[in-house]
């Protein structure tokens, strides 16, 4: 496994290399530091923060970003992929009755992010934003969409693009070659940890208006198996201006995706740069009672000492 790091068009020599995500966030953050040995004049100065870095893993990129802070001495640096001038930026934009994936669109355009992927999104967006972060407004409209729809959207930056995916769809099988040259799966070398909850389950939802007055019930939906096997677990959403076929739809939604056993686990193992927040992976580990795929809810990728690790919080 050959991994560069690629500063202002030079390969750095880097010691401990390590870049990471989670499912909620938007952008990936890295770091990197460079040994003593290495650490020369030239490095020292052609390094700084605004620099762009490139991450290649096996001449295939992992990230595309930027140094955003170095150490005074200058031999430790961080930074972020091109996401981070959607999060430090802010606007005044008004919406009205445009869909998602307009809205979104409409944002990058003013602030001339490159478009990738991104999927025809229904959901009708009508709302002013005052002096928020471009970021905050994307995710707030995603997380609109998931309401209505169900649908969990992850945004990753890739080849300098934006692209909106839709969380849980893409499955993997990663690979890596070990010291004999054989390709192997890397869950199948990996050490799991984790529990199973019914913490976090509800199998009652209901959804109601936001009327001081009266209850407002616009919606109730249950699974009345699951309150025979482990008891009423009720959950309600407050949500504005909402009609009694939303609402429903609503608490279908909300009942789909909380009620269940939740299986959470870290899952230490070779890396592989296909390895990101949202895919899911598949594991069959009897040992741990963990088989099926499984949701990268968060990873960290490390490459130390010539050893490439990704460390996984998976969840099902």
């Amino acid at each position: 496994m050959e991994l560069k790091v690629i500063a202002n068009k030079k390969t750095i020599p880097c010691g401990d290399v390590t870049w990471s995500e989670t499912e909620d966030s938007l952008g990936m953050e890295f770091s990197f530091s460079m040994p003593f040995s290495y650490f020369d004049k030239q490095f020292k100065k052609t390094l700084n923060v605004g620099d762009p870095v490139t991450i290649l893993v096996d001449k295939k990129k992992a990230l595309q970003g930027i140094i955003t802070q170095a150490t005074l001495g200058g031999g430790e640096y961080r930074g972020y992929d091109f996401a981070f001038y959607l999060n430090k930026s802010t606007t005044i934009i008004q919406f009205k009755k445009a869909s998602a994936n307009e809205a979104i669109q409409k944002l990058c355009k003013r602030f001339k992010v490159p478009l990738g992927q991104i999927p025809k999104m229904a959901t009708t967006i009508t709302k002013l934003y005052k002096n928020e972060a471009v970021a905050d407004i994307i995710l707030d409209i995603l997380k609109k969409v998931r309401a209505e729809t169900g649908k969990r959207y992850k945004i990753q930056m890739a080849g300098g693009k934006l692209n909106i995916i839709e969380s849980g769809t893409k499955k993997i099988k990663p690979v890596y070659t070990d010291e004999l040259g054989r390709e192997c799966e890397c869950t199948h070398a990996c050490s799991i940890s984790g529990t199973r909850s019914i913490e976090n389950l509800r199998n009652s939802v209901t959804v109601a208006g936001s009327g001081e007055k009266s209850a407002q019930i616009k919606a109730t939906v249950t699974d009345p198996a699951s309150i025979k096997k482990y008891g009423l677990l009720s959950t309600v959403e407050i949500e504005e201006k909402i009609n009694a076929a939303k609402a429903r739809n609503r608490a279908k939604n909300i009942l789909k995706e909380q009620n269940k056993v939740q299986t959470s686990f870290t899952a230490e193992m070779p890396g592989n740069p296909d390895i990101r927040a949202g895919v899911r992976i598949y594991f069959n580990r009897p040992e741990a009672k963990v088989k099926g795929w499984y949701k990268v809810k968060s990873c960290t990728h490390t490459f130390s000492n010539g050893i490439y690790r990704v460390s996984c919080e998976m969840e099902n």
